[in-house]
């Protein structure tokens, strides 16, 4: 079995973790700011964070990078090495694991049984405020290619179905739900969610913008987490046809725009505005 030296040490991690959470979600949802509050805010002085894992496969082989008490460290067996020195009997972490392909039922992290973790979170953001970002991501990841190439395109529609897809699975879940485009604006909607995963209030602030992703879409690592204009990225698909021509082919797909309005009702009117001044 592939993942088979990882299961030691992901059972001792298990073992010693005081607290257990996952956060799951899809690339650009806002995720990393979340989990960086999180660990803010969980009150112990050890944590260890597995970032970007594989489902069903061993956390510690598959994560796309990790933190030991905050600090980058790395995957596989370099992070097995790591977690071994790291865990000396006095050592008690709050552990969090993250996956970014949307949620699925079952065990998805091997050797931590999914009874074990005190929350699943799952992080959604507005359809709007993610497709833009989403697309100047994948221009980025692809910059050999043309702004516009097919291969680029295709990486949005795929991840546009998995957006409604954990947009869904959202709605129907009964573990906690947070909305990025709420959790950047309000503090009290930050504060009422570390109520609903039991975590103290400690640092309510936005934190630092996250290296994960090369930082905010559109201006990295230029301005402050408070200075963003999170909640209105869709006013730059304006004077964008491409991202456009995704908005319209979404806004046809009546299952996402029902699925769409039961989650972000104010997105509605704003696809029909950007639809209507550029049809």
């Amino acid at each position: 079995m592939p993942d088979q030296p990882f299961v030691e040490i992901e059972q001792q991690l298990f073992a010693a973790s005081d607290g257990r959470m996952r956060v799951l979600g899809i690339r650009r949802t806002g995720q990393h700011a979340v989990i960086n509050w999180m660990l803010r805010n969980c009150g112990r002085p050890d944590t260890v964070f597995l970032n970007s894992c594989t489902m069903r496969r061993s956390a510690t082989r598959t994560c796309g990078q990790s933190e030991l008490n905050g600090k980058f460290c790395g995957k596989g067996y370099p992070l097995k090495r790591a977690l071994e020195a790291y865990l000396p009997p006095e050592k008690s972490p709050f552990v969090l694991i993250s996956y970014e392909a949307g949620f699925e039922q079952g065990e998805i992290s091997p050797n931590f049984p999914d009874a074990a973790f005190d929350h699943n979170v799952l992080v959604t953001r507005s359809f709007v405020n993610w497709l833009p970002s989403f697309i100047r991501l994948m221009r980025l990841m692809n910059h050999k290619s043309a702004p516009e190439a097919l291969d680029i395109s295709n990486g949005i529609i795929f991840e546009i179905m998995r957006y409604k897809a954990h947009l869904l699975a959202a709605q129907e879940t009964k573990h906690v739900v947070i909305c990025f485009d709420n959790w950047a604006i309000s503090p009290s909607y930050r504060c009422d969610k570390l109520k609903e995963l039991g975590l103290a209030e400690l640092d309510n602030t936005l934190g630092e913008v996250q290296r994960y992703g090369g930082g905010s879409s559109f201006s990295k690592f230029s301005k402050p987490a408070d200075e963003l204009n999170l909640t209105t990225r869709w006013q730059t698909m304006a004077d964008d046809p491409y991202a456009l021509d995704f908005l319209r082919l979404a806004h046809a797909d009546t299952t996402f725009m029902a699925v769409l309005a039961a989650a972000y009702p104010g997105d509605i009117p704003i696809m029909g505005q950007l639809l209507a001044e550029n049809g």
